[in-house]
């Protein structure tokens, strides 16, 4: 008699086992297919991400372009305005020298 209540108690935990498991297994299932899910979400904005890091670094770089190029153009100005300043420096003399009077006609 001991023995048929071992042998039916362990059959009920079995059963109670396998029972756990096969829910467990539906449960595992659904969280697998939402993981999955989040997973396909991840990549997306992942992509989405990249790509704009992509056309920031395009836009970084003209930046850097107009940067120098402005950088550029504002030495150029300097060189001109100092070449400007000389020859102002030379007419000014020529314009302070006396004009020699032109011989009067008879």
């Amino acid at each position: 008699m001991k023995r048929i209540l071992s042998v039916s108690l362990s059959l009920a935990l079995i059963a109670l086992f396998v029972g756990s498991l096969v829910g467990c297994g539906q449960e595992i299932k659904a969280e697998n297919e939402k993981l999955k899910a989040e997973n396909a979400a991840l990549k997306a904005d992942s992509d989405k991400a990249k790509n704009e890091i992509q056309t920031l670094k395009g836009e970084l770089q003209k930046a850097a372009e107009k940067d120098a190029t402005i950088s550029t153009l504002t030495a150029e100005i300097e060189t001109l305005k100092k070449e400007l300043e000389g020859l102002k420096a030379k007419a000014a003399p020529a314009k302070k020298a006396p004009a020699k009077a032109a011989p009067k006609k008879k």
